[in-house]
């Protein structure tokens, strides 16, 4: 799936906030390489996570481009430091 997918799907406006799924991840093809290459993976509860278990950001829309294409960035407000306290103590769902 392309971003013409996302274009289509949202014909009139795209959503201001995305939440990636088991079922969206094909439409985020960085996302969907990352998945393959085991640097991140859903929890029990379904929520896409990096290995060291902060969960992947919302991503949110930053502007559309002039052809239509959304154009969106993760958002980093449950990111966590890899070596920090947290990551240390995280207990996956």
């Amino acid at each position: 799936m392309s971003m013409k997918f996302i274009r289509d799907l949202f014909k009139n406006e795209p959503p201001k906030r995305v939440r990636i799924t088991k079922g969206n991840i094909g439409s985020w093809p960085s996302f969907a390489k990352l998945l393959e290459d085991g640097k991140i993976k859903f929890d029990r509860n379904g929520r896409l996570r990096y290995n060291h278990g902060a969960p992947v950001g919302d991503l949110i829309l930053t502007r559309i481009n002039k052809d239509g294409t959304p154009k969106y960035k993760e958002s980093a407000e449950e990111w966590f430091d890899p070596d920090g306290e947290m990551a240390r103590n995280f207990s996956w769902p």
